[in-house]
């Protein structure tokens, strides 16, 4: 390096020294209003020297060359480095020339193997990289921007290429420039240039190549038989991925260049076997041993590109091109015999192929193509691609045609076989309706009339004939109603209805059914209802029964002695439904794998040596699944031979609104009346609804805005109970309660989750950290009533009444309300809250003004990387808006928190939708403003008013009463700024926004200190 520097120095010196030098005449550049080629006759030498970068060098004595071009006179297969050098002379007095001066550039085409750019004398950059640490790169093709500096002030600008050419890849290939477009122009139109040039025509062609390619690759999908099409499917695949490594625009995706010289390659080699699998099976011509074997070394080709280097591949394509063209000879004449055997398709393959030796010769074997255009083997491709697209198209039409010929002939036998099945149905809907009538009605004799005669007096053996008669009639008349059950089922005439019924009523009306038989066959029946399933439900009870005394009948008759269980168990909803697991079970026999799937089928039974015991028609469990699917359901079955058998399904069933009468009798909160709740959320708001719900029903209350300060509070004061949400910063809902449950003297405190995440696994994982149960978001105020009933122990506590006096400060207005607006649904967000209007009226103002730029706050966290914060934030937004009623920002606010949850980022559709939910909220808030009570007249307070209201302030503080914001602004509106303490209530006010209600003791207790207390 620093002999190269020397040379440069000495000869920059003799310039300066020696004045003038002779030097060849520059290319002259008098118009660059579009791009000139600057392709032709440049300087050429062999070795390496620095300063022969430099403007002022004299390379007259060079040797003139074409570029781009093979190689040099007398240098062909040439290794190692070498120069080029062109002189342009800008004639800067051409307005086009001197508009450009600014934003010049030169492209440079295809150089082998690497390359460094000199303009001026200045280093621009290189494509590969040179000795000491040589990589090829020898198919890039550049635009580099000319820095004004390198050209002169008499508008001489000197370009030199350093060129290292690779001794691996032998003597047959180019040297140094050898192909594509080396022009000067306007920086701007020769990057855009290039990008025509990149995008079109290959990657448009290598687009249309894999369209091609899938849908051939579906149609042989669909019809595994046509082996053409899957063959020539991955051809297309195959040519289109080739053609798109074959452009400049595979240059946009940073992958080592290895790997796409490898890619290139790989598919390359696999053409002729793909291309000569497709034109056999095309033909239905049969392979001979010659094209096996030119396939079987074009697979050994394909094994060396997964091994070899960037140079051994260079080294393998001369000769593959060879084989490639001998391929297409013998390929040509095989098919030539197909064609003159009557192959019609043959007939333009034979052709095809001609044209692709042709093409090869042309671009390959000739140092000078017969048609220089370099792009003969591209249309060839696109020719023989498009043209075997055509015959397989035409050979689909054909296979279409020959099936709709079996399709129809097909369709009229199924047209006479389906009016002879009507007919059959017919007769037997008719035989059903006669035995329906015909046979129901002597059985209802029979039924009545022993049952009238078992009321009289009989001898002992009269009763006994009496009883087997009636159970014989019985068992018949189940016999009857099954056969048309099932009959209504298969002819769709049979529907479920919704209807309201209780639960455990219908559980109970299966115990007292069921449990005399139980009683003789001497088994237990054991029937459960979960607590927690609402006490209505709409559905179809009657349905409902008949399925579950299907599975109790089978039960009791298939178990010989243990138990049987009817179990009802409320499972996870994300919806407004119950969903409910029915489940009966045995401590039977079992059934057999391979009994199992015989269960469902009609007139059938898992042991039919049961049907002789038991009797039956086997239509019981066809009737049950078919009567489950009807309400929405599938049944499991879970069976352990030797151990009993469980048959359940899941059903989602409405829970009905309340009516009138049962909202006002509301729920006795008496026996937990003074508890102490610890409610942890990070959202203001929710705590000020949560809290509200609690303070109505007498309960004292804390709070805490993450799990951290929840694990502090639970740990040094007695609670309860917690309220835990389980999304929070600092700690999450989780952590905080396997911390909490981590100390022995609160393994038994109650924690109920309450957040808006309702996923099954969710509740699991509470479960696992030690979460008691489950308060769905948005708070339902009888849900939480219920589950704090059911956690909180019961008994007297100390409680003031006066506790409550700061929470009905403000008078309801609720009758002003109207029940909804766009975009809120007021009388839910209001039963959430107690039906304080006031506190909801305020609630509702601080999410619109707090949320009014959600979108544009998402928008910022996403672009920075923070999907995390992102998601929690649509999630505490979608919690409080929920809460308030304003339902569709909460599921906007939803759908973006799941979008980020499953790894994807919210589109700008699901932002949009967030900001007009939100806007449209805003108006209707807008709307409401009018009823919020103003909070002027506590300027006109007196002195004894304010003494007052500075006691209600402090009590308020002290039992973390959200409603300490409304007292303490009422009370900072009737100071003056520069009132003593005025300075410790306005940091109390903060301390309080912040839902810090032992800070603003600290604050409130500085200010009672001063004149405040005594005026």
């Amino acid at each position: 390096m620093i002999v190269r520097r020397a040379v440069h120095y000495c000869a920059l010196l003799a310039f300066l020294v020696l004045g003038t030098v002779p030097v060849r005449a520059a290319m002259p550049v008098d118009n660059l209003s579009e791009p000139v080629s600057i392709a032709g006759q440049w300087k050429f030498r062999t070795g390496d020297n620095e300063a022969w970068s430099d403007s002022v060098f004299d390379d007259s004595s060079w040797q003139e060359t074409l570029v781009p071009g093979h190689a040099p006179q007398d240098y062909d297969g040439y290794s190692g480095l070498l120069w080029y050098r062109l002189t342009l002379q800008l004639d800067m007095s051409q307005p086009s020339v001197r508009d450009s001066a600014g934003a010049l550039a030169v492209t440079i085409g295809s150089v082998m193997s690497a390359y460094e750019f000199y303009a001026g004398g200045i280093r621009l950059g290189s494509v590969g990289q040179l000795p000491p640490t040589p990589a090829a790169r020898y198919d890039e093709q550049r635009t580099w921007f000319i820095p004004p500096a390198a050209v002169g002030d008499d508008g001489r600008l000197v370009l030199a290429l350093r060129v290292w050419r690779s001794p691996a890849i032998g003597s047959q290939w180019e040297t140094g420039p050898y192909f594509g477009e080396f022009l000067l122009g306007n920086l701007g139109d020769l990057r855009a240039k290039s990008m025509r040039d990149a995008l079109f025509p290959n990657v448009v062609l290598a687009a249309l190549y894999l369209i091609l390619g899938l849908y051939h690759l579906l149609v042989a999908r669909r019809n595994p038989v046509l082996k053409e099409f899957f063959w020539f499917g991955l051809f297309g695949i195959a040519v289109g991925i080739y053609t798109f490594e074959t452009s400049q625009s595979k240059f946009f995706f940073d992958i080592p260049y290895l790997w796409h010289k490898k890619l290139e390659f790989l598919l390359l080699y696999a053409s002729p076997v793909l291309f000569g699998k497709t034109l056999l099976s095309v033909t239905r011509t049969a392979s001979n041993k010659l094209v096996d074997g030119l396939h079987a070394i074009f697979g050994l080709y394909f094994l060396f590109a997964v091994f070899a280097s960037g140079a051994g591949l260079l080294l393998s394509l001369k000769s593959f091109q060879y084989l490639a063209a001998f391929w297409a000879l013998v390929m040509a004449g095989l098919m030539a015999w197909e064609a003159y055997k009557g192959r019609r398709a043959a007939r333009v393959i034979v052709v095809l192929l001609l044209i692709l030796v042709a093409a090869v010769i042309n671009d390959v074997i000739l140092k000078t193509p017969l048609v220089a255009s370099g792009n003969v083997l591209y249309l060839v491709f696109a020719l023989m691609l498009f043209c075997v697209a055509l015959m397989m198209a035409e050979r689909y039409t054909e296979i279409l045609n020959q099936l709709e010929s079996r399709v129809a002939a097909r369709t009229a036998e199924l047209v006479d076989a389906n009016r002879e099945l009507a007919a059959a149905v017919e007769t037997k809907g008719n035989f059903l309706a006669n035995m329906s009538h015909e046979m129901r009605t002597p059985m209802n004799a029979i039924l009545g009339l022993t049952r009238l005669g078992m009321k009289t007096e009989l001898t002992e053996q009269q009763r006994d004939y009496f009883g087997k008669v009636e159970q014989s009639a019985e068992g018949l008349q189940d016999i009857i109603d099954s056969i048309l059950d099932f009959s209504k089922l298969a002819d769709g005439e049979l529907e479920c209805v919704s209807q309201s019924f209780e639960p455990t009523a219908v559980a109970e009306g299966l115990r007292r059914v069921w449990e005399d038989a139980a009683r003789e066959a001497e088994l237990e029946l054991n029937v459960a209802v979960d607590s927690n399933i609402p006490q209505v439900l709409l559905g179809d009870a009657k349905r409902l029964k008949q399925v579950l005394s299907i599975f109790v009948s089978n039960a009791l008759k298939f178990t010989e002695n243990g138990k049987v269980g009817v179990e009802l168990t409320l499972l996870p909803s994300a919806g407004h439904a119950a969903r409910v697991r029915f489940a009966v079970s045995d401590t039977g026999a079992g059934i057999h794998e391979d009994q199992r799937k015989h269960l469902f089928e009609a007139f059938s039974q898992a042991d039919n040596s049961m049907t002789r015991k038991h009797g039956g028609t086997g239509l019981g469990l066809s009737i049950a699944e078919r009567l489950v699917e009807l309400m929405g359901g599938q049944i499991e079955v879970e069976s352990t031979v030797g151990a009993g058998s469980t048959f359940s399904f899941e059903l989602e069933l409405p829970v009905p609104k309340p009516s009138v009468e049962e909202e006002d009798v509301g729920l006795d909160l008496t026996p937990i009346r003074g508890a102490r709740v610890l409610l942890v959320d990070d959202s203001e708001l929710n705590l000020q609804v949560a809290g509200e719900l609690l303070r109505q029903a007498k309960l004292r209350v804390d709070t805490a805005l993450n799990g951290r300060q929840a694990v502090e509070k639970a740990t040094s004061q007695p609670y309860d109970c917690i309220l835990m949400d389980v999304q929070m910063p600092v700690m999450d809902g989780y952590t905080a309660t396997e911390q909490i449950r981590a100390k022995s003297h609160l393994d038994q405190l109650p924690i109920l989750a309450m957040t808006a995440n309702a996923m099954q696994q969710d509740r699991e994982r509470g479960t696992a950290a030690g979460m008691n149960d489950y308060i769905p978001k948005p708070i339902d105020p009888d849900e939480l009533h219920r589950a704090l009933l059911r956690w909180i122990e019961p008994g007297e506590r100390d409680f003031d009444e006066q506790q409550l006096a700061a929470a009905h400060t403000a008078e309801a207005v609720t009758d002003a309300l109207p029940d909804s607006l766009p975009g809120v649904n007021i009388s839910a967000g209001l039963k959430r809250v107690a039906n304080n209007a006031q506190l909801y009226l305020s609630l509702l103002n601080d999410l619109c003004n707090d949320y009014a730029d959600a979108p544009e706050r998402l928008q910022i966290m996403l672009d920075g990387g923070d999907t995390d914060g992102a998601r929690q934030f649509a999630h505490k937004l979608r919690g409080i808006a929920n809460n308030l009623g304003a339902d569709e920002t909460g599921t906007a606010a939803e759908t973006i928190e799941l979008e980020i949850k499953d790894g994807a980022l919210p589109d700008a559709e699901a932002l949009q939708r967030l900001a007009e939910s939100l806007a449209e909220l805003g108006r209707s808030q807008q709307k409401l403003a009018p009823l919020m009570v103003s909070d002027e007249s506590a300027a006109e307070l007196d002195d004894e008013q304010r003494h007052a209201l500075f006691i209600e302030v402090t009590k308020a503080i002290a039992d973390s009463n959200p409603e300490a914001l409304d007292l303490i602004d009422k009370l900072l509106g009737g100071l003056e700024e520069d009132t003593s303490g005025y300075t410790e209530l306005a940091a109390a006010r903060d301390a309080l926004d912040m839902y810090d209600f032992a800070g603003a003791a600290g604050f409130l207790e500085s200010a009672a200190n001063k004149d405040l207390q005594k005026s």
